[in-house]
């Protein structure tokens, strides 16, 4: 059984974490509680390693401190909403997107170099909508993609965060899991939370 995991990523999983509340408030440190209470992960240590803001090429210059110092059995990498949003803001185009897609590669590369018996995991990005056809859908769709083609590249499972929240906006709207559709309230990290403590108990190998 690993000892140690690192969640690396952007606000979503660093959720005001700070020196007095290393984990944060977001689903992180609610997916913490749930290993607590299960015999089989319960002394698993978890170091939350997420950043408000960043996207993948930040992720690219810290992950030596911030995941390879801690020398974790485990890794989930959840990154790309920011990607995907200034993809949005700025008009779209190929570049951004191969752009995510290269440095995903180039990270997940990097840390299955410097952590060869560690497990891997991603998290894919979201938009929280009443409607798929909404254009910043369509576009985090695409992103979601990449982290899915990604997973089958490296045989790295994929929790799809995005299909959480699409089957959750058919019990509440939108806005009432998240006001800018990002940022979850409680109940929408909750809910990532729910979902990869159920993802991540089949996956973590018991050795």
């Amino acid at each position: 059984m690993i000892s140690k995991i690192v969640f690396f990523g952007d606000s979503i999983t660093a959720a005001s974490r700070n020196l007095h509340n290393p984990l944060g408030d977001g689903y992180v440190s609610m997916l913490k509680d749930l290993f607590s209470f299960d015999a089989d992960l319960g002394g698993i240590q978890f170091i939350n390693s997420g950043v408000n803001g960043h996207m993948v090429g930040d992720l690219l210059n810290r992950y030596h401190a911030d995941v390879l110092d801690h020398q974790p059995g485990a890794v989930v990498i959840k990154i790309g909403i920011n990607d995907a949003y200034n993809d949005f803001i700025s008009g779209g185009g190929s570049s951004h997107i191969r752009k995510y897609a290269t440095g995903l590669d180039k990270l997940v590369q990097h840390l299955r170099t410097g952590l060869p018996m560690a497990q891997f995991f991603l998290f894919t990005p979201y938009l929280i909508s009443d409607s798929k056809s909404e254009i910043f859908y369509l576009r985090m769709s695409e992103y979601c993609e990449v982290v899915k083609s990604l997973g089958n590249k490296y045989t790295i499972p994929v929790l799809d965060v995005q299909s959480v929240f699409d089957i959750a906006v058919k019990q509440k709207p939108a806005l009432e899991w998240a006001d800018d559709q990002i940022h979850p309230h409680y109940k929408g990290h909750a809910l990532i939370a729910k979902a990869a403590f159920a993802f991540l108990k089949r996956h973590i190998a018991k050795s």
